[in-house]
């Protein structure tokens, strides 16, 4: 294991091992993402050909940035599935063939570093608690929609594993007793009623009852993988089909974290995963009615429903902090905790903006990793007629990295706005935000002290 550099930089890799792909990504000890790598996860070779995937991956993402392994702390790795942390052993992977696998012992061989080993769901919410939505709880119950349904349950830093290794399994609760069968043999699991697999049962089954939808077209009529962008695609055509059947998902997964809240009462719940990444203006009103109708009163306020605010990173920036908690370097402790290097702005001059050294004549994000983006204002005048209305498409790109807040720099005159939309876009996922005039909101962005986010507006 290296010393740090000089700068401080720690480095990590995070690998989010998935049934469709597999992710690696070099990560600052700040939980600052500095280059990623995906690939295919193989579907025939066994256990040798995943492993061996994910050595390249791993390999490839190290060679982009110019970073030896020696030069690593440690790396975390997630599995979908049930995992022996203390051996580093993979005890069963339901859809992939790593089951068996002492993959930690297999990667430090290879690497020279620790590993730490979880699964991926448990991660997914340990990353929320540390730099997403869930950043101020206490206590929080990820719950990741996406092929299937996992969850994870981390209570003041600390995972809940359970007895045997298998905890926060929300998928396969009962919630139809005779219900359709799961993929775990049980009948009516969560999983089996809501996930990404049942609503694409639940809509091959509807079209050879002869029903109609957009996606026969968008799949060019091959249904027998329905992708989540596509299910986003078509709730945005207004499709019936798709509608009503995601209407219905959404109902059971409200239910599902009426059950949680009765179960623990964390904190915060943070729904992610895929089909809430491309979907969760439907889900989230629908899940949040039913949580809001729960008739049986707590002593305090409390038990929020919140999107995730990393996104796909979620796993990964999980599995750095199980990684960093593995060489004695929490991040739940003071001592360890670190900030992104971000650059300073000047935003007196009208017309122009000045990121660290480099002069822009237009408007741009500088996201979380204080990497600078040129904003496209195409994208708010072709939704809203004017580039002074923002909107949640375009937070979506400055937010990228879950800033705890964000500034929006609103022109020296002040007319760049927040839709309520875009309001609830960041509420959702528990970001402050700031809008003031350009010069007011870099200086206020210049001496905050969280990790920040700005979109800056430099005429008007």
């Amino acid at each position: 294991m290296a010393d740090a550099n000089e700068d401080g930089h720690r480095m990590y890799l995070g690998i989010d091992i998935g049934g469709t792909k597999i992710q690696a990504s070099l990560v600052e000890e700040s939980g600052t993402i500095v280059g990623r790598q995906r690939c295919p996860t193989p579907r025939e070779g066994g256990s040798r050909a995943v492993v061996r995937a994910i050595e390249e991956v791993m390999d490839g993402v190290l060679k982009d940035q110019k970073v030896a392994s020696g030069d690593l702390q440690a790396i975390g790795v997630a599995v979908p599935g049930v995992v022996d942390p203390d051996e580093g052993r993979v005890v069963v992977t339901p859809n992939m063939s790593l089951t068996g696998v002492a993959i930690g012992p297999d990667l430090e061989k290879r690497f020279e570093v620790p590993v730490a080993l979880g699964n991926d769901c448990n991660l997914g919410a340990l990353g929320e608690l540390w730099l997403g939505s869930a950043r101020d709880a206490d206590s929080v119950m990820a719950i990741l929609v996406g092929t299937g349904i996992g969850g994870g349950i981390v209570q003041q830093g600390r995972l809940w594993r359970g007895a045997r290794e298998s905890a926060a399994e929300i998928g396969h609760i009962v919630m139809q007793i005779g219900g359709p069968k799961c993929g775990c043999g049980n009948r009516g699991c969560l999983e089996a009623l809501a996930s990404r697999s049942a609503i694409e049962r639940d809509i091959r089954e509807a079209v050879a009852a002869g029903r109609e939808t957009a996606l026969t077209a968008l799949a060019s009529g091959d249904l027998s993988v329905i992708r989540s962008g596509m299910l986003r695609r078509a709730l945005a055509m207004d499709d019936e089909l798709v509608t009503e059947i995601m209407r219905r998902a959404s109902e059971v997964l409200g239910h599902a974290c009426l059950t949680v809240r009765h179960l623990i009462d964390p904190d915060v719940i943070v729904l992610g995963g895929g089909v809430v990444e491309a979907c969760g203006d439907l889900i989230l009103p629908i899940v949040e009615e039913i949580v809001a109708s729960d008739q049986l009163a707590g002593a305090r306020e409390g038990g929020r429903v919140l999107l995730s605010a990393l996104g796909d990173d979620a796993v990964v920036v999980g599995a750095v902090a199980l990684a960093r908690e593995l060489v004695g370097r929490s991040p739940w402790r003071k001592r360890f905790a670190v900030k992104p290097d971000y650059p300073q702005i000047s935003g007196d001059v009208f017309g122009e903006v000045t990121v660290g050294r480099k002069k822009y004549r237009r408007d741009v994000y500088v996201r979380v990793n204080g990497k600078v983006k040129k904003r496209d204002k195409a994208t708010a005048k072709a939704l809203y007629g004017s580039s002074h209305t923002v909107g949640p498409q375009e937070l979506e790109k400055a937010c990228r990295g879950g800033p705890e807040v964000l500034f929006v720099a609103a022109g020296h005159s002040g007319q760049v706005t927040l839709n309520e939309e875009a309001r609830r876009f960041l509420a959702q996922r528990s970001i402050r935000c700031e809008v003031l005039p350009t010069p007011k909101a870099v200086e206020a962005y210049n001496d905050s002290t969280r990790r920040k986010a700005a979109l800056i507006h430099v005429t008007c």
